[in-house]
């Protein structure tokens, strides 16, 4: 099947008449309530600047605590496909593991998307995906995402977007419990506790343990999670804040399979002894002050341990992969938000200092001699700037920029192979916006942005025993992108986003002979948008839909398309009140056909679409406020799907299915 033609559209062929349109349309629209425009705006974390969603010059998704809770989704990762229309891969089933995928990315597509808990990375130095059982979705306040390349302000890993997760921090007292049980044997519980401790202070509390059997065979998993968080108002202008928490998991590997196997039965695995379990603990440190005249002071410190342990039975012999990696980040930032030259200016300045160290052994099963002993260690300092000149209330323009170096180093043994190398690069990026706010209404901007992505260490380095050893010669992903966007709240109940983007990147990594390699230059274009209506007494509908033309530019795949990336996402969701308390949800999901990854030359059969429907009914009695149950069924009709499956190079290309019909309920409690 070709790609649509509208998928070859262009911001600047597209983005006058848009724009155009929908501020005509806003003007025309009812102004909004004072229900709605009384409420406090939300200050968008993520953005680094300390503004709201309205006043970024990006696409910003905000998903409240009130709003996962009323999507009966039943972990973040579906929070974040439902509410957010983001579209995630999973080689499991288990969503702790499952990989997020922004603009149209290919393999490790989760190491060009940020991902923050409360500020501190979820994203591991090495190509594991981040591990969702960190953020239990009842410990969650709200998520914001920002959308497109963020790179000039964060740096690594932001080249598609940024999700930054807020978890809830106290303030009045709130205790709340829930429980959920489900198919194959899937059990959980959640605990929450917080409130005030004295004047100034407040503290939030959180227990969750979950567990299942997991769909296929194999795909069985369990986590449990404890964080506290305590936060001090020392004075008006002076906060300090300290959180700690500890994440430990197992989980099974179930595999792909054929075609012939999915088929046949997709809940088999063929690889039965596949497993791993990780430990993670760590802290976050804050304080944020306010000077008189001379702007806001934050210092930020984090730091975090993580153990993993895999066992792998391939052919040549069963063997026990340990990893150890130690992270820890400084990041202080000064703000100035002052009048130059009679208009406002908002000048922001900060650092992100960091260091990570993996140690890696390999031995085989029984124990024997190790075949690989192997510590590396990366160090990265940057500073960054943003300035934002306000030319009039509506219309203002930001500038960017930032210099980030990184030194990675090995030592060690790996297959027998010495190893001891070390290599220094340095990258910058640039971005630029133009924000336009007729009225608090409506938001149009325009941005340019220069992007880049370090190797992940396993990327850099093949050190569990095979490969080419390190690798000092790759280099890292470069990019720029041209972004134009608009947000509106057409009515009170009624809002609009639209964004359109051409990201045109070189030297994408991905597996080449023996090692990673540099891949020849990529374009992609593409659309999202997005539409959310909310009638009180009545419900919500919200829609999501994402547009994405991914191909070779340059060498001898150009004009193929990008593997593993859907032209189509569409995303419904919708909730209709019945009456006492009742309510009903649905959901669709509509993704189009891919190719499977590794074929750049797209010479294999594509990844089917797919389309699967969720349902459920939740009830929430007005005698028992803070009370609810929910009766929910992911994939209604069982429809058999993979999200992920890669080129067989002449063996047979193989698939990795998702979950089929699967069903819960669940109760909570909060007083």
């Amino acid at each position: 099947m070709t790609t649509p033609a509208a998928s070859r559209l262009t911001p600047a062929a597209c983005a006058a008449c848009l724009i155009a349109t929908a501020t005509l349309r806003a003007q025309q629209a009812p102004a909004p309530a004072a229900l709605q425009t009384n409420l406090p705006p939300i200050v968008v974390q993520a953005s680094r600047t300390g503004q709201t969603a309205a006043e970024l010059a990006s696409g910003v998704t905000v998903i409240t605590a009130d709003q996962i809770r009323r999507s009966g989704a039943g972990d973040t990762v579906r929070a974040l496909e439902k509410l957010g229309g983001l579209y995630f891969r999973s080689l499991s089933g288990n969503p702790t593991q499952a990989e997020v995928v922004m603009r149209g990315f290919s393999q490790n597509a989760h190491g060009r998307v940020l991902v923050l808990v409360d500020g501190q990375r979820l994203n591991e130095p090495d190509q594991a995906a981040p591990n969702w059982s960190r953020v239990p979705l009842h410990a969650i306040d709200r998520i914001e995402v920002l959308h497109g390349a963020q790179t000039a302000l964060y740096g690594n890993y932001a080249v598609a977007g940024v999700i930054n997760i807020i978890t809830k921090k106290g303030g009045e007292p709130v205790t709340s419990v829930a429980v959920t049980a489900g198919s194959d044997d899937t059990y959980g519980t959640h605990l929450h506790k917080s409130g005030p401790l004295g004047d100034g202070t407040r503290y939030a509390a959180d227990f969750d343990w979950q567990k299942s059997d997991g769909w296929r065979k194999n795909a069985e998993y369990q986590t449990y999670d404890v964080r506290a968080y305590v936060e001090h108002d020392w004075t008006e202008r002076l906060t300090s804040s300290v959180g700690a928490f500890y994440n430990w998991g197992e989980y099974g590997l179930p595999g792909p399979l054929s075609k012939q196997q999915m088929r046949d039965n997709p809940r088999q695995s063929v690889e039965p002894l596949n497993g791993a379990d990780q430990e993670t603990w760590g802290f976050s440190l804050g304080s944020t002050g306010k000077t008189l005249d001379w702007g806001d002071l934050s210092l930020n410190l984090t730091g975090q341990r993580r153990f993993r342990n895999a066992a792998f039975h391939p052919w040549w012999g069963p063997n026990d992969n340990a990893y150890e990696i130690n992270s820890f980040t400084v990041a202080p930032k000064y703000q100035l938000d002052k009048d130059l030259g009679g208009h406002r200016n908002l000048f922001t300045f900060g650092a992100d200092f960091g260091a990570d160290q993996l140690v890696y052994a390999q031995e085989p099963i029984p124990a024997g001699p190790r075949t690989s002993d192997v510590q590396l260690k990366r160090f990265n300092g940057a500073l960054y700037a943003r300035d934002e000149f306000f030319f009039t209330d509506a219309l203002s323009l930001a500038l960017g920029a930032r210099g980030e170096a990184l030194r990675t180093a090995i030592d060690g043994v790996s297959g027998g192979t010495p190893l001891d190398d070390a290599s220094t690069d340095w990258q910058t990026a640039f971005d630029a916006a133009l924000l336009f706010r007729p009225t608090s209404s409506q938001k149009y901007f325009l941005r340019g942005s220069t992007l880049y992505r370090y190797p992940f260490m396993d990327e850099i380095a093949s050190y569990q025993g095979w490969g080419a050893g390190f690798n000092p010669g790759l280099d890292p992903e470069k990019g720029w992108q041209l972004e134009a966007g608009l947000s509106l709240d057409l009515t009170d109940q009624l809002t609009y986003d639209l964004r359109l983007y051409q990201l045109n990147m070189r030297d994408e990594i991905a597996w080449g002979t023996f090692q990673n390699e540099n891949l020849d230059t990529t374009r992609r274009n593409g659309l999202e948008t997005g539409l959310r209506w909310t009638l009180p007494k009545w419900g919500s509908l919200g829609l999501s839909y994402q547009l994405i033309d991914a191909e070779f530019s340059d060498g001898p795949n150009k004009g193929k398309d990008i593997p593993l990336v859907p032209a189509q996402i569409l995303t419904l969701d919708a909730e209709l009140d019945v009456a006492y308390g009742v309510t009903l949800l649905g959901a669709m999901r509509a993704v189009s056909p891919q190719h499977v990854g590794d074929d750049n030359a797209n010479l294999s059969e594509r990844i089917e679409g797919y389309a699967t429907f969720d349902t459920g009914v939740r009830y929430t009695p007005d005698v028992l406020k803070g009370f609810s149950l929910l009766f929910a069924c992911d994939n209604v009709f069982d429809k058999t799907y993979a999200t992920s499956g890669f080129w067989g190079w002449g063996f047979g290309d193989s698939y990795y299915p998702a979950n089929g019909r699967t069903w819960r309920f669940s109760a909570s409690y909060t007083f």
